[in-house]
C-alpha cells in the first residue's frame, strides 16, 4: 500500500510546472528533462513490478519508453538533437504522464491514500511544448519535409530516430490547432488518423487485442472534430469523428455532422484568421530566404572570389598565413578557416553552459528584453578579458581583418537546439538610440563556429544567395556598414533553422568609432546601392 502511495506521489509532480524553462531553445538543459524521464521510468518500473496484474495495460507503454532511453543513452547528444525525440520527450514529460497519473488515481480509487508530492525534477512548460511543436513545423515549412517522413523519423530522407505514434501525432495537431495554426492541424490530424487506422488494421490481421484510444483521448478527438466542423473544415473533421464512432459507436447520439459540405452555422465568422499568419513570413523576401537555407539557390560564379592565403595586417602572419575564403565582395562577406582549435572551443562552451539565458531581441535603452519567435536560442555573454582564448580571439580577429577591436561588445556565445533559428535581421542598429555614441554603431561582425551541425543551420544572407554551412573553427566575417558608415542594408541575414544537430556560434560585434585609418571613407558616399533592399518585398 505504501509503495502505491509513492508511485502516484511520484507520477502526480507532473503539471506541477517547470523549474526552469525554454528548454525548447536550446540543446542545453535538455539532458534534465532526459533525467527526469529516466528517474520516473525507474521508479514506475519497481511500483509496476509489485502491481503488474494491476498495471498491465501501463506495461507495454512503459516499454516503449525505455526504448527510447536505451537509444538516447548511446548517443544522448544525437537523441536530444532529433527535433522528433525532442518533441516527443516534451509531449511525454507533459501530457503522457500526466495521463497515466489519471489511470494510476482511477486503479487506486477504492484505497485510501494520500498523494506525495516531490519537487526538484524539471519539467517543460506548456510554453515549451508549444515551442517544440512549433519547432517542428518550422522545419517542415522551410525544408518543405513530408510529414508522414517527419513522422517516421526521417529528415530529409535520413532515418535518425523511432516513429511518432498515431497519439504522438494527434497531440501535436491538437496543440497546433489550439495555437490557431490551421493549416498544419489538418495535416498532422490526418497523419494520426493513417497510423490509427494501420494500427488496427496490423493489430486485427495479427489477430491481437488492439490498444485503442482510451476515453480522454476519445473526448479530446470528438471535441477537435466539432472545433473543425465549426470552422468550416468538413473533411478533416468527418474523417476524425468516423475515428472517434469506429472505438465508440454510442457516441453518434452526442451530436451530428450532418452531410459533409453542409454549409457552417450562420454566426461563424468566415474571415477568421490564424493569429500567427505573419505578413513578413508571406512576402518573397521570406520565400528567398527558405530558398537560400534549403540550397535551391546559389550566388552568381565570379572570377574575382577566390580561395587564398591572406597575411592580415600583422607581420606574423607572413608566417602563418590565414585560409580565406571570399563569398562577396561587395558588401564584403569571406570565411577565415581553422581560426579557433578544438580544445579552445570545448573551453568557451563550458564557461558559456552555466550563463545561458534565452535569447531576446534588442529593445530601446531602459525597454524591456522580450522572447520572441522570430529568434529561438540561448546565449551567454563573455568578457573578452575574464579568458586569455577569448582574448586571443580578439587578437587573431584585428590580425585578419585589420579593424581597430577596442570596443567591441562582450562575446556572445549561443545555442541553437533542434528548430532554433533567427530569422532574417541586420546587425546594424537602425536607431541612433540604441548604441553609445562614443563607440558608434557596429561596422562588422565575425561569427566563430563553435560546432559542425549535421542539417541545416546555416547562415543565410537572402539578398546575396549566400549560405555558410557551420564548421568547427570557422569565421564568417562581413562588414554591415558601408565605408561611408551608412547602413548597408544588403548584408540582411538570418540563422536557417537546425534540422539536426545543435548550433554553437560565437558572435563579435566591432563598433565604428576607431575604424578611421583602418577602413577609411571613400572620396564620395558609396550607400546609394543598397537602399532599395531596405524595403520588405
Amino acid at each position: 500500500m505504501r509503495g502505491f502511495v509513492l508511485l502516484v506521489g511520484v507520477i502526480s509532480l507532473l503539471g506541477q510546472g517547470s523549474l526552469a524553462s525554454d528548454y525548447f531553445s536550446s540543446i542545453t538543459g535538455l539532458e534534465e528533462l532526459l533525467h527526469t524521464e529516466q528517474y520516473l521510468t525507474r521508479e514506475l518500473r519497481s511500483k509496476v513490478n509489485a502491481f503488474k496484474t494491476a498495471l498491465q495495460q501501463l506495461e507495454g507503454e512503459l516499454s516503449s519508453i525505455e526504448k527510447e532511453h536505451t537509444m538516447a543513452a548511446t548517443d544522448t547528444e544525437n537523441y536530444l538533437t532529433n527535433p522528433v525525440n525532442v518533441y516527443r520527450l516534451m509531449k511525454r514529460l507533459h501530457t503522457d504522464w500526466s495521463l497515466m497519473e489519471d489511470r494510476v488515481q482511477l486503479m487506486a480509487a477504492e484505497m485510501n491514500f494520500n498523494a506525495t508530492r516531490e519537487y526538484g525534477l524539471s519539467y517543460p512548460s506548456q510554453e515549451d511544448v508549444e515551442g517544440a511543436a512549433l519547432a517542428l513545423v518550422r522545419l517542415q515549412s522551410t525544408y518543405k519535409l513530408d510529414v508522414a517522413q517527419v513522422a517516421q523519423g526521417i529528415l530529409n530522407g535520413v532515418k535518425y530516430g523511432s516513429d511518432m505514434s498515431w497519439q504522438d501525432c494527434f497531440e501535436l495537431g491538437q496543440q497546433l490547432f489550439e495555437m490557431e495554426d490551421y493549416n498544419n492541424t489538418k495535416v498532422w490530424l490526418r497523419e494520426s488518423m493513417e497510423r490509427l487506422r494501420r494500427h488496427s488494421s496490423h493489430a486485427h490481421s495479427q489477430q491481437t487485442p488492439t490498444s485503442g484510444p482510451d476515453t480522454l483521448t476519445l473526448n479530446k478527438m470528438e471535441a477537435t472534430a466539432k472545433s473543425l466542423f465549426q470552422l468550416g473544415d468538413f473533411d478533416t473533421a468527418f474523417e476524425l469523428s468516423q475515428r472517434v464512432l469506429q472505438f465508440d459507436p454510442k457516441r453518434i447520439r452526442n451530436w451530428h455532422l450532418g452531410d459533409k459540405g453542409t454549409a457552417p452555422p450562420e454566426d461563424i465568422d468566415d474571415g477568421y484568421l490564424p493569429k500567427h499568419t505573419d505578413s513578413y513570413n508571406l512576402s518573397e523576401e521570406f520565400a528567398q530566404y527558405e530558398k537560400v537555407c534549403r540550397g535551391e539557390v546559389h550566388p552568381i560564379a565570379r572570377q574575382e572570389l577566390r580561395c587564398r592565403y591572406s597575411r592580415g595586417s600583422h607581420p606574423y602572419r607572413y608566417l602563418a598565413p590565414l585560409k580565406l575564403e571570399e563569398h562577396s565582395l561587395d558588401p564584403y562577406v569571406a570565411t577565415y578557416h581553422d581560426m579557433l582549435s578544438p580544445r579552445k572551443i570545448s573551453q568557451l562552451r563550458e564557461m558559456a553552459v552555466p550563463r545561458m539565458r534565452r535569447s531576446t531581441v534588442n529593445p530601446l535603452p531602459g525597454g524591456q528584453h522580450k522572447k520572441s519567435a522570430f529568434r529561438v536560442s540561448k546565449n551567454a555573454w563573455l568578457a573578452y578579458e575574464s579568458h586569455p582564448t577569448m582574448v586571443g580571439m580578439l587578437r587573431d580577429l584585428k590580425e585578419a581583418t585589420g579593424l581597430d577591436t577596442t570596443y567591441c561588445e562582450q562575446l556572445q556565445v549561443a545555442n541553437y537546439g533542434v528548430g532554433g533559428h533567427y530569422e532574417p535581421h541586420w546587425d546594424f542598429f537602425r536607431d541612433p538610440n540604441h548604441y553609445p555614441e562614443e563607440e558608434g554603431n557596429r561596422i562588422a561582425t565575425a561569427i566563430f563556429y563553435l560546432s559542425e551541425v549535421e542539417q541545416g543551420g546555416a547562415t543565410a544572407f537572402p539578398f546575396l544567395d549566400i549560405a555558410v554551412k557551420p564548421q568547427l573553427g570557422n569565421v564568417l566575417f562581413w562588414y554591415n556598414l558601408h565605408r561611408s558608415l551608412d547602413k548597408d542594408y544588403r548584408t540582411k541575414h538570418a540563422g536557417c533553422p537546425v534540422l539536426k544537430g545543435s548550433k554553437w556560434i560565437g558572435n563579435v560585434w566591432i563598433h565604428e568609432v576607431t575604424q578611421t585609418f583602418a577602413r577609411p571613407c571613400d572620396v564620395f558616399r558609396d550607400h546609394e546601392v543598397s537602399l532599395e533592399y531596405e524595403i520588405i518585398k
